[in-house]
């Protein structure tokens, strides 16, 4: 939790609100995100990083704290994407193509 604190108050804050302004995305932070290795906190196998619900819950209201676009990316890519993809993967009993999302090799997104 504090290197999230701290990636949010160094990295985010303080170019957060040009963002707003411009109504675009700060891809260029996405590298950071992935090395907090916050990819898949609460789902276990497939490469994901394990945890509770609640380790996700307090991740993603500590992100929100601070810029809630960065929460939504992360609740959508880890709780949405990730997670309907793994439950699709189950069902089916296949693991390919799925591998290395947690790694944050690739991105998810759902519409």
């Amino acid at each position: 939790m504090k290197q999230v604190r701290t990636f949010m108050e160094t990295k985010v804050q303080p170019i957060i609100t040009k963002y707003w302004v411009e109504d675009s995305f700060p891809f260029e932070l996405l590298p950071g995100i992935k090395e907090l290795n916050i990819g898949g906190v609460g789902m276990t196998g497939y490469g994901c990083r394990g945890g509770s619900g609640q380790l996700f819950g307090l991740i993603a209201m500590e992100m929100a704290r601070i810029d809630s676009s960065i929460a939504t990316f992360f609740g959508v890519h880890s709780g949405l994407a990730m997670g309907r993809s793994i439950w699709a993967v189950q069902r089916n009993k296949s693991k390919n193509g799925f591998r290395q999302w947690p790694a944050g090799k690739k991105l998810a997104a759902s519409a």
